[in-house]
């Protein structure tokens, strides 16, 4: 599978600290040599939004639109309680998934809970 960065997240990636772009990359490389198959973390569509969320609509149509899904990357660490492929963390990675055939691109990288996608700008 093919992985490519937004330009936005690209830019900010390079100044995170040494940890969190090594899971990154750990990431990356994963998708690359296996697809989205076998990754640790929980893996799902942003779309999956909960109904009391005062922006449900706004954050559903926006997670449709661009196609996003968002990934528990291990950062700060992983919920060893939960089984492998469902664990949590309190970071996320956002992509967006297949906009073309055997493509991701991640666009950015955020604290979870809250839910908060991506902004525009990220979304380049």
């Amino acid at each position: 599978m093919r992985v490519s960065l937004g330009k936005q997240f690209g830019k900010e990636l390079l100044n995170y600290p040494k940890e969190d772009k090594e899971k990154i990359y750990q990431f990356i490389l994963h998708v690359k040599e296996n697809g989205l198959s076998g990754l640790e973390g929980r893996n799902k569509s942003s779309d999956n939004v909960h109904k009391d969320d005062p922006e449900y609509l706004k954050k559903v149509k926006l997670a449709v639109q661009y196609r996003l899904w968002h990934y528990h990357i291990g950062i700060v660490e992983y919920d060893y309680s939960k089984p492998f492929g469902d664990r949590t963390s309190e970071y996320v990675l956002h992509y967006m998934n297949e906009l073309e055939p055997k493509e991701i691109k991640v666009v950015d990288f955020s604290a979870h809970p809250p839910f908060r996608p991506p902004s525009a700008s990220y979304l380049m």
